[in-house]
């Protein structure tokens, strides 16, 4: 509710009433000076002293000053919680006071102000008397308070875009004395919006929930009283500044205040926020090229331990787990199958080389489709393949084979009707020494075959004629 009551405004302060006569008449005393496209903060006590020099009003928010001013009467305010007075000032209380041809004096706080008309203006002259302007030391105070902004937010090295981010809106969100920050930024068509609740460090629940900064301008806009639409930040806020980033990855940096703690920006806050919002496209490009560096690094890696024909795992795969083992022999319940493609050769000499690598790719399909995802299958030969099945009992390593001999009997790969038939052999991991594990499995898996071909030769001749053409003899097995 706002409220006015005639004041003179005197030419010239008059000095013989500068007498102070109660103190703590308000929490704060601001002393606004009348410039040509609004008002500039010159001075004055209490608990916004600090933002003499680095607030300025334009007609927009000039709010109460401009309202005093523009009536030359003394303007007062009042409402249950912190209201909008001018510029970055909220207060619950205040009342603003034009004091001759310049100046308009605020008295605001916490509590009703309760002094009468002529003592309000008395102290108001008093206090344009003794404004001396903005000292040396508070303006290299506020330099450096900007210098310290952009140092925090430097001594970071960026990994990744999403933690860059996440970095730049804590610095700019305690840089600025925010509740809470978001940033967006549009990545290949894709949109990576980071919201934080600066009072509890946690994510806001829905930032940019309507895309608001994805259309953003080139000039930064600065709300002291900020609309509830659109909703930037998914809480409340009183005042909201918004700042583009450009460069090669464009978007915005969102710093709110919460209505609990109602204040705008000052113009130091602009030119901090500003300031930052350059610095970052230099950290969030870095933190782009490391995760596209990174990203082909790791495809490097994939294909290095890749199998080119089956698309799986390879030797190097394998030898690498070796490896793995060796420096930690704590490798758990653990068994290696070794597995050999029965009769490729027989294929290939009867059907082609073509016919031979479907049978490879066929069984390493066949292994993989029928082990868990944490298990390892490499091609480590021409048609030698083994399993690590990590970790695992004896009870699973059964179930993995009944799955691989469920899926040979169903099996046809070319256009000769041909199936992978496989021997296997299994060991159990003992110390970590996974080659161990394979060569008892190899020596395993040997044995098996031995007795299938021996099982083969005691069946009668009349029986084996009646075998299909394409079981070639009891060390070849195709179907």
């Amino acid at each position: 509710m706002i409220t006015a009551f005639k004041s003179p405004r005197a030419d010239a302060p008059d000095r013989q009433l500068a007498a102070v006569p109660e103190p703590a008449v308000a929490d704060d005393i601001l002393i606004f000076e009348h410039v040509s496209d609004g008002f500039t903060l010159v001075g004055g006590t209490g608990q916004r002293s600090g933002w003499a020099g680095i607030v300025e009003l334009s007609p927009q928010d000039d709010g109460l000053v401009g309202s005093a001013w523009r009536r030359g009467t003394a303007e007062r305010v009042s409402g249950r919680r912190s209201v909008h007075v001018a510029g970055p000032y909220y207060a619950r209380y205040a009342v603003a006071v034009p004091v001759g041809q310049s100046h308009v004096v605020v008295f605001g706080g916490k509590r009703p102000i309760l002094t009468g008309e002529s003592q309000l203006v008395r102290l108001a002259a008093t206090e344009v008397d003794r404004t001396e302007g903005v000292s040396a030391d508070k303006l290299l105070a506020d330099e450096l308070e900007l210098v310290h902004a952009l140092r925090a937010l430097m001594a970071y090295r960026p990994m990744t875009v999403r933690d860059t981010v996440r970095h730049i809106a804590i610095v700019a969100g305690e840089a600025l004395s925010c509740e809470v920050a978001v940033v967006r930024l549009e990545m290949d068509g894709q949109p990576l919006v980071e919201g934080l609740d600066l009072r509890s460090s946690l994510p806001l629940a829905n930032p940019d929930v309507a895309s608001h900064l994805a259309t953003v301008g080139p000039v930064p806009l600065i709300e002291q009283v900020a609309p509830a639409d659109p909703d930037i930040f998914g809480v409340a806020v009183a005042s909201h500044l918004t700042i583009p980033i450009t460069g090669d990855i464009t978007g915005a940096l969102a710093l709110g205040h919460t209505v609990g703690r109602a204040r705008g920006f000052t113009s130091l806050c602009q030119r901090i926020g500003r300031a930052l919002a350059d610095a970052a496209e230099l950290l969030i490009s870095q933190a782009s090229a490391r995760e596209q560096l990174a990203a082909e690094r790791d495809l490097l890696a994939r294909l290095v331990r890749t199998d080119a024909l089956t698309g799986g795992a390879n030797r190097r795969a394998w030898d690498d787990e070796v490896e793995s083992a060796r420096s930690d022999a704590d490798t758990g319940d653990a068994y290696v199958l070794s597995c050999d493609l029965d009769g490729l050769k027989a294929v290939n000499d009867r059907f082609g080389h073509a016919a031979g690598d479907a049978m490879i790719r066929a069984a390493s399909s066949l292994l993989t489709s029928s082990v868990r995802e944490s298990d390892l299958v490499a091609r480590v030969g021409g048609d030698e393949f083994v399993v690590l099945l990590r970790p695992a009992d004896l009870v699973a390593v059964r179930r993995v084979m009944g799955r691989v001999r469920r899926a040979q009997k169903a099996w046809r790969v070319t256009e000769h009707g041909l199936n992978p038939r496989l021997s296997i052999g299994m060991a159990r991991v003992r110390s970590g020494d996974l080659e161990g594990a394979r060569a008892a499995a190899d020596a395993s898996m040997y044995a098996s075959r031995r007795r299938r071909a021996q099982a083969a030769a005691r069946k009668p001749r009349a029986l084996r004629r009646r075998l299909p053409e394409r079981r070639l003899g009891s060390d070849v097995r195709l179907g």
